[in-house]
């Protein structure tokens, strides 16, 4: 399952993101992770949650690719069968991409929930959500 929040640019969706995530420390069975590309929410984020700079291991011209972050996700649930919840901060502005590229990607990532058993939140910086990610919201 993937759980949507998106809107424009400054509509609060870190905000939102960050909050959800504190609150799945009270009801999630298992291990939360928090991906985002910065540091800048560290202190929002309580410890019991594993917090992620992707960009601390992207390649040096800082892109990635869906594949590299599809493999990303899969190693953190591979490297933790106890993962049960992963929320993803920005996923179009990590790579660099409008929400109208990304249909192939929440496919894979849906793939992968539906597989693994792990819920997945994702922020997504749009002024108008694209139809194939209307399901998500």
């Amino acid at each position: 399952m993937i759980g949507l929040i998106y809107g424009p640019k400054g509509s609060g969706k870190t905000k939102e993101i960050v909050r959800r995530a504190n609150e799945a420390l009270d009801v999630s069975k298992g291990n939360i992770v928090y991906i985002t590309d910065s540091n800048e929410y560290t202190s929002a984020i309580p410890a019991a949650i594993r917090y992620v700079n992707a960009a601390e291991y992207l390649p040096e011209n800082g892109s990635i690719s869906e594949d590299a972050l599809v493999g990303f996700v899969k190693g953190v649930i591979a490297s933790n069968s106890d993962v049960t919840e992963i929320f993803i901060d920005g996923i179009a502005r990590m790579l660099k991409k409008s929400a109208d590229e990304l249909e192939e990607l929440f496919i894979r990532i849906d793939d992968i929930s539906d597989r693994a058993g792990v819920h997945f939140c994702v922020s997504l910086t749009c002024d108008k959500l694209p139809k194939f990610l209307k399901k998500y919201s």
